[in-house]
């Protein structure tokens, strides 16, 4: 039997070839490809073109709580860590930084830790707090914390599966900002005896704030960085971190989701039982007895079920509203609820 090849397909003008679906296909598959710049892991991304016209803060405009002053001008919404990886000079290269409380981290991390933001601003639980060895003791530094995408996603919490699942791309990237510690600056002797506590940081959704709180968005990932700064003489402000020796460390235990109320109830009850301050809502009856033994054995297989350290402020320091949550015997229902 003869083989009858198959006709020839008709040749296409130029204009109607535009339109057929090997074009069309190949369009889109180029659209999909970013840009070099587009493809920077948004931890780098998040941190280039370190240029401020502002400096990064007066030491002396400080309020006592460690926010910014309230004028507009003192806040640099730029980010000042350059991209490009600097290698530390043989002085800072030396510099260690522990994470204290790491248990408690861990123990969070297991589960997929969250943070509640609010509108007014909530404080961390748990709370990030670091001890510095091999610093100059006669030297002076500044240490600064800042927190920058994990990457460029949105999440969402999959209440059937007891798992976060990426729900889109990351909504747009809002102001950055660097804290800086209120005991700022530090002796190297000081930093040597002393753990630095970042009790005092708030996180907020409010794009318009003018407290100096960090600024994050709902349901997205961020990790938390340290930095420590040796200080000039005969500067007191920060201009440009690029004219600074300094050094930046990360705890990966310590990323975070940030939500407007816990989506894991086990985080609830894990931030309930770890937390000194939390009493009024240790009889919470929201969860199963499975989820309550899950979380006891979770607990029971690290060395201990609370923070050791008590000697960071008083009961304000979980948060503005634990107290008045309390005394009004309202029931944990939303972030409100907890000040952790």
């Amino acid at each position: 039997m003869e083989y009858t090849p198959p006709p020839a397909k008709p040749q296409l003008s130029s204009r109607a070839n535009a339109f057929s679906i090997a074009a069309l296909m190949s369009s889109g598959s180029s659209k999909d490809k970013e840009s070099p710049e587009s493809t920077i892991k948004p931890l780098e991304q998040f941190v280039e073109k370190s240029s401020c016209a502002q400096p990064l803060s007066d030491l002396s405009s400080l309020d006592p709580h460690g926010d910014f002053s309230s004028s507009p001008s003192s806040l640099c919404t730029e980010p000042l860590i350059p991209t490009t990886p600097i290698i530390p000079s043989e002085e800072m290269a030396k510099i260690s930084c522990s994470l204290e409380t790491k248990e408690l981290w861990d123990k969070f991390h297991e589960l997929g830790t969250e943070m509640i933001i609010t509108k007014s601003g909530r404080r961390m639980f748990p709370t990030i707090r670091v001890s510095f060895s091999g610093v100059d003791s006669e030297a002076k530094y500044i240490v600064l914390m800042d927190i920058v995408p994990v990457d460029n996603k949105r999440y969402r919490y999959a209440y059937h599966r007891s798992s976060w699942l990426v729900a889109g791309k990351a909504d747009p990237p809002l102001p950055a900002r660097l804290y800086v510690h209120p005991d700022s600056p530090f002796t190297g002797e000081q930093l040597l005896k002393q753990m630095v506590s970042f009790e005092k940081v708030k996180l907020t959704n409010n794009e318009l704030d003018q407290h100096g709180h960090i600024i994050l968005n709902s349901m997205h990932k961020y990790q938390p960085r340290v930095h420590i700064i040796k200080k000039k003489d005969h500067t007191a402000s920060l201009l440009n971190l690029k004219s600074e020796e300094f050094r930046t460390f990360i705890f990966p235990e310590t990323v975070f989701t940030a939500v407007t109320a816990y989506q894991n109830q086990l985080i609830t009850k894990l931030k309930i039982d770890s937390n000194p301050f939390a009493k009024g809502f240790r009889d919470s009856s929201r969860l199963t007895d499975i989820e309550r033994e899950s979380v006891e054995s979770l607990i029971q297989k690290h060395s201990y079920a609370r923070s050791p350290i008590r000697t960071y402020g008083g009961e304000d320091d979980l948060g503005d509203d634990s107290q008045g949550t309390q005394s009004r015997g309202r029931k944990m229902c939303s972030s409100d609820g907890l000040g952790m």
